[in-house]
């Protein structure tokens, strides 16, 4: 019989992907989720429902307990929920969520009778590239410098799951930017929107970024939890595109005007600049100042890890990048 699987997160864009892959694969789920999260996209699924919230460690222990029922193989737990945001106020809630979050998480399975923890982390916990280079599992962490209360969180999130690796059997994954359909899409879809209704933006950032597919993903997980190897981190990322060259791929789907020029450093610092004086009396949206700090980094990734020891084999960004613009087309978003 096939491990019982507890996701949390199970509602986000990775969560329910991975909820419905896992279903695709004959595994029972128990979806952990808090009262109030939207379902509709998983209706149609035969799932277990647990509210609760990480930072209520009980909850967390009955949502085990629940899963340990469904099979009589030790069950699985994918630890893929977390707040991802760029906004300077959101700074204690990164921390309470993703750090505390998931000691909560582990502290719950240490408890229980566990075959597998996945950990769902992200590139951003791996570093940023200097230019022309490329990174694996292996480079030593430096987004710290970038001044990220995202990156920081995952990072220790993180590593509080792989420092319990010799107690409990951890695999860790860390995802690129994802793009793909999902009703609860990330800000790689609402990159999308705003290139579609414009205005036209001239010039991009000067950084770069290795994308991958939200379904690609959610295989990734499960071939992690199926072959990766204890206390292991594997980088699932696609391909990498400089920011001009994926604007300019989106905007060719888009049918919309691509940008011409990628901005110089000097003129993306500026940007910076502007972006602080105005958090500081004001919320400015989207472009805060971390968010054009890492819009201007380059995250540059080589899967190969991943590719080789689990057979992962992600669809072509081009295919992604359509299949995404036809489903938000088909739901009159663009």
């Amino acid at each position: 019989m096939k491990p019982a699987v507890l996701v949390t997160g199970a509602t986000g864009f990775v969560g329910a992907a991975l909820v419905r892959e896992l279903r695709s694969r004959g595994h029972r789920v128990v979806a952990f989720a808090r009262a109030n999260s939207p379902r509709a996209e998983l209706a149609d699924l035969d799932l277990r429902w647990c509210d609760g919230d990480l930072l209520d460690r009980a909850s967390l222990e009955r949502a085990l307990a629940q899963t340990c029922e469904l099979s009589s193989a030790p069950p699985w737990v994918v630890h893929a929920a977390a707040v991802i945001s760029y906004r300077t106020r959101d700074q204690d809630l990164q921390r309470r969520v993703n750090v505390e979050g998931t000691r909560n998480v582990l502290a719950a399975c240490r408890g229980a009778r566990l075959g597998r923890l996945l950990h769902v982390s992200s590139v951003v916990a791996v570093g940023h590239a200097r230019p022309r280079e490329t990174l694996d599992e292996d480079a030593p962490y430096n987004c710290s410098e970038l001044r990220c209360d995202y990156a920081d969180t995952k990072r220790k999130a993180e590593c509080l799951a792989l420092e319990v690796a010799s107690d409990l059997d951890v695999v860790v994954v860390n995802p690129g930017a994802i793009f793909g359909p999902g009703a609860r899409g990330p800000n790689t879809v609402k990159f999308l929107r705003a290139l579609a209704r414009g205005p036209h933006v001239p010039f991009v950032p000067p950084g770069s970024l290795s994308v991958v597919g939200v379904r690609d993903v959610a295989s990734g997980c499960l071939l992690t939890l199926e072959h990766g190897r204890r206390g292991r981190r594997y980088l699932l990322t696609e391909s990498v595109w400089t920011s001009i060259d994926c604007f300019g791929l989106a905007a060719r789907l888009l049918g919309v005007r691509p940008p011409r020029w990628t901005a110089p450093g000097v003129a993306w610092k500026a940007l910076e600049f502007g972006a602080r004086a105005i958090d500081v009396v004001a919320s400015p949206g989207l472009l805060t100042p971390t968010a054009v700090r890492m819009l201007g980094a380059h995250f540059r990734f080589d899967s190969s890890r991943a590719r080789t020891e689990l057979g992962w084999a992600p669809a072509p960004f081009e295919r992604v990048l359509g299949e995404t613009v036809d489903w938000l087309r088909s739901r009159g978003e663009l």
